[in-house]
């Protein structure tokens, strides 16, 4: 019990997940209030029966004391340790097995406590947004759509495929075979960037969060000078310019013009490309700005191509372009300045207009989206159904795909494990005309989820399918015969021909026993349930454990599975003989056993290399299993705990921030809507955008009718 509160506490994640409550339903509108507001019926019998055993006093277990809290009141001002003791409670970490286990009826009344009359009296601070940069992949989008220029302009090797071709989602369906060219391997000619153009700077990594959260993406005087260049080097760049169907409109001098007519065209291209860069309306006095700026270069150079390059790099490295506005907590000086209703409204327009984009497209908004705006349309609950239908339907939703699934799923950090070459030579391809299994697996995993998203497919299909996007290099890896799932034998040369094939059994299918998963949650030497365990945690469940503490040595930081007495499971519970260790193992270790049967490298077996019988069995909330195909058989028993823990991670991509238990009532009623739809993944998206979260701060002039 040590810990486990405390270890929570803070740490952004605000799954609260009902392992014994069947219901996704939120207490009706017209419950009584004495059930679920007051204090002394609710939240204080339940710390007396279960919780001040170990949590009474400054020196309450984990340092968590939960016997100053006396009222409502002290729970709305202690609500980042009552989300953590309720995700714990629902989880079924708390109490511990020896003590005194609450009803369903007691956690559902204790939840719904909560989520009413205590998390709706939260200050509006806790949930506010802020002004963000784009990170690397909005910033290329944008200058792609912004420039009407067709693919993209920039070196950026995070890309795993770069032929989107195939990708054609409002046909609604993916094609059997898919022909994947891959940024990480390409046997092609590239073609993804400028020779000349600078690159994109890298983002910083987020833990547990998504490269366009907010808290990471601020503008250093040294990043500002890298766009500055940016910038420059690709406005200057002739291949930008025969590519872009906006340059000749937005930069050519026309012979025998004067120069007031120069001026006057100048103004004119302004007032159409500062409203799409800034990606909202445009006051006069930003726009004299800028051609000022065009008419003091013009007057000095007399070259109407250099002057307008300038006023439109200045453009691009102003916070107007750079930064994302739509998610202010109080309205900005502009908005203040406008007195009249339509004129916010119409503001309010242009903000949804642009979370629209940057969440489903990572991109600046269309012509459509800003018609929809400036016609002050965007906000009702049907145009806002019609336009993520229109938005999901189109191919610029690869984003989605790229940046929020293969973030999710954390894909990319299988190319960075290199397994040792004594244990597995396998692993390294001796040909130069194919990559080493690692880089086919990241397709395999964008394939997957491009198809759960192309196709309207239930997010539950995450935990288990029944078929997969391979080439015959993974046919090969996963010991499947081509010719029982395709009819014939592809050479293995063709690396980049991805098939849908059907698994010819359970051990496979969905992302958990993916070999990029299996892969990257394995160290050089060995499998590690610890941390095959902990991304079941983080990506399954949305509740990331705590890093071990800096004085815990490694389990075996030298030798692999091969020259040791004991297995991998022997070596664990002897770690767990502290009880600092076994407090968070007992909770990681089980999942990551379910999937002992897969080796390092991602390869099923039945012994160890020492010839040690390999046992994958366990326990997860009391149910047993044996092995990966049952253990996805106890998560989808309660699928209420995904389903929570997937509209979470997509809310925090789409707010572009990390979640706090203010935002639950939302979430919950979220989930429960995609229970009841089918657990289709278009109702997760739909509903994401009809949130109160996502609409904060516009819904409050609005008529849904």
């Amino acid at each position: 019990m040590v810990g486990l509160i405390s270890c929570c506490v803070d740490r952004g994640s605000t799954l609260a997940t009902p392992v014994r409550a069947a219901s996704f339903r939120l207490p009706a509108p017209n419950q009584a209030q004495s059930e679920v507001d007051d204090f002394d019926k609710i939240g204080s019998p339940f710390l007396e029966n279960y919780c001040l055993d170990c949590h009474d006093g400054a020196d309450g277990e984990g340092e968590v004391d939960l016997s100053t809290f006396s009222t409502t009141k002290d729970v709305v001002g202690g609500l980042t340790l009552w989300g953590n003791v309720l995700r714990q409670v629902e989880s079924g970490r708390m109490p511990p097995e020896s003590s005194s286990q609450p009803s369903t009826s007691e956690i559902a009344k204790l939840s719904d406590w909560l989520m009413t009359a205590v998390a709706k009296q939260a200050p509006d601070d806790q949930v506010s947004g802020q002004i963000r940069r784009l990170n690397r992949a909005e910033y290329e989008n944008t200058i792609r759509d912004l420039f009407r220029v067709p693919r993209s302009c920039f070196n950026n090797n995070s890309k795993i495929i770069q032929t989107n071709d195939y990708y054609q989602p409002a046909t609604g369906k993916m094609p059997r075979h898919v022909l994947a060219v891959s940024c990480f391997w390409n046997s092609r000619e590239r073609y993804s960037d400028l020779p000349g153009v600078s690159t994109l700077p890298v983002d910083p990594p987020v833990e547990h969060g998504f490269a366009n959260d907010q808290s990471a993406l601020s503008l250093s005087p040294l990043l500002m000078e890298s766009y500055l260049e940016i910038s420059n080097s690709l406005l200057n760049n002739v291949e930008f310019a025969q590519l872009s169907n906006l340059w000749q409109s937005l930069f050519r001098a026309n012979q025998g013009e004067s120069k007031s007519e120069s001026i006057q065209r100048a103004g004119e291209q302004l007032d159409s490309f500062l409203p799409r860069a800034f990606r909202r309306r445009v006051s006069e006095e930003e726009k004299v700005i800028y051609l000022s700026l065009f008419e003091s270069e013009f007057k000095d150079s007399g070259s109407y191509t250099a002057s307008m390059i300038t006023t439109v790099s200045a453009a691009l490295i102003s916070p107007n372009f750079l930064f994302r506005h739509e998610f202010l907590s109080q309205a900005t000086d502009f908005e203040e300045s406008l007195s009249a209703k339509r004129d916010l409204e119409l503001e309010r327009n242009f903000k949804m207009a642009n979370r629209l984009s940057y969440f489903l497209w990572g991109s600046m908004p269309d012509d459509e989206l800003f018609q929809a705006a400036r016609e002050r349309r965007l906000l009702t609950d049907k145009q806002l159904r019609y336009q993520v239908n229109r938005m999901l339907d189109d191919p610029k939703s690869k984003s989605l795909a790229t940046e929020f699934g293969m973030q999710w799923l954390k894909v990319q950090d299988v190319a960075s494990v290199l397994p040792d070459k004594t244990l597995y030579p396998g692993y390294y391809v001796k040909s130069n005309q194919r990559p080493p299994p690692a880089i086919s697996m990241m397709i395999e995993q964008l394939l997957f989820f491009e198809s759960v998203m192309v196709e309207n497919r239930r997010i539950t299909e995450f935990i288990a399918s029944d078929y997969a996007y391979l080439n015959r290099q993974l046919m090969d890896w996963y010991s499947i015969d081509p010719e029982e799932v395709l009819g014939y034998s592809p050479s293995v040369e063709r690396f980049e021909d991805f098939f849908r094939i059907k698994w010819p059994n359970g051990h496979r299918g969905g992302v958990l026993s993916s070999g990029a998963m299996l892969i990257s949650t394995s160290t050089t030497t060995r499998t590690s349930p610890v941390y095959r365990g902990a991304w079941i945690l983080d990506v399954i469940y949305n509740s990331p454990p705590p890093p071990a503490p800096a004085n815990i040595p490694p389990l075996e930081p030298t030798s692999g599975e091969v020259s040791t007495d004991l297995s991998v499971r022997e070596k664990l519970a002897k770690h767990r003989e502290s009880e600092a260790c076994a407090t968070c193992h007992d909770v990681i270790d089980p999942a990551g056993f379910a999937f002992e049967m897969f080796d390092a490298v991602g390869k099923w077996r039945s012994t160890y290399a020492n010839g040690k019988k390999v046992d994958s069995s366990g326990e997860l909330r009391g149910d047993a299993f044996v092995g990966s195909e049952r253990f996805k058989n106890v998560v989808l028993r309660d699928k209420s705990r995904f389903v929570r823990a997937f509209v979470e991670h997509t809310m925090k991509y789409a707010l572009g921030r990390q979640l706090k238990f203010v935002d639950q009532p939302d979430i919950r009623q979220i989930a429960a809507t995609v229970a009841e739809q089918d657990f289709r993944f278009r109702t997760v998206m739909v509903e994401v955008v009809l949130s109160g979260l996502f609409r904060k701060h516009l819904e409050e002039i609005v008529d849904n009718e």
